[in-house]
């Protein structure tokens, strides 16, 4: 008596269901290793309406990041500085007098293209009409998440530690993933990313980077600062997500 079906097609159910299992097992991997803060979210660098360069202002001029960000130690929230804040800087009288005395040209008879700079003209209108800045976002935690700034920048967590050179870049970009392991990270190992606040030679991000890359650091001052803490950063679901 013939078969329908050769002996052979027995073996087509074991192999239709180990490759199922071994399918599942890649697209979770895959999922696990590229759906993450690391791959989706590091780098992003949206277009702004005005070409800020924190390269200029905290890096060349040296500016205080607590100047223009100054809810950092007392609130939840690092504020946006409004088109007020701009203008401390940046208000003019006239074309050779005002903010910037010096942008003009050398002889003082023509403005600059500091002056002409089609960013500032947009900056001055917006505030002559009350308006601010349409910035974009570029960090931004999901809802179910609280960071609280000041908690963090007055037990000595710089600016650095979570934004990196920040003074080194002509357009802000999302340095670092901030999902919740990489938090995790820093929470269970403190030391390594606590600066003295009280150091008067700390005045830029570069000697925060040199001296959270000095492992003697970490063993000594930062175990001091952690101690001050006196006790370890919250690792439990109700520290963050509330």
């Amino acid at each position: 008596m013939s078969t329908l079906f050769p002996k052979w097609t027995n073996a087509i159910p074991q192999v239709l269901g180990a490759g199922l299992v071994f399918g599942l097992i890649a697209v979770t991997a895959g999922a696990w290793y590229w759906m993450t803060p690391a791959y989706l979210e590091v780098g992003y660098q949206p277009t702004q309406p005005i070409a800020f360069s924190h390269q200029t202002h905290a890096g060349l001029l040296g500016m205080d990041c607590r100047y223009c960000h100054t809810n950092v130690e007392d609130s939840r929230h690092a504020n946006i500085p409004t088109t007020t804040t701009c203008m401390n800087c940046h208000t003019v009288a006239d074309n050779l007098g005002g903010y910037l005395a010096k942008a003009v040209s050398i002889d003082g008879s023509s403005s600059s293209a500091h002056w002409d700079s089609p960013d500032l003209q947009l900056l001055r209108q917006l505030h002559a009409e009350g308006k601010p800045v349409p910035w974009r976002r570029v960090h931004k935690l999901p809802d179910y998440v609280a960071f609280p700034h000041a908690a963090h920048v007055n037990a000595g967590v710089s600016c650095y530690s979570c934004h990196k050179r920040i003074d080194q870049m002509p357009i802000v970009y999302q340095a670092e993933s901030l999902g919740m392991g990489w938090c995790l990270e820093c929470h269970r190992a403190p030391e390594n990313h606590l600066v003295d606040t009280n150091d008067v030679s700390v005045t830029n991000l570069r000697d925060v980077q040199a001296l959270l890359n000095d492992s003697s650091y970490s063993a000594t001052m930062g175990e001091q600062l952690k101690s001050h803490l006196q006790r370890n950063p919250p690792q439990t679901c109700g520290a963050c997500h509330y």
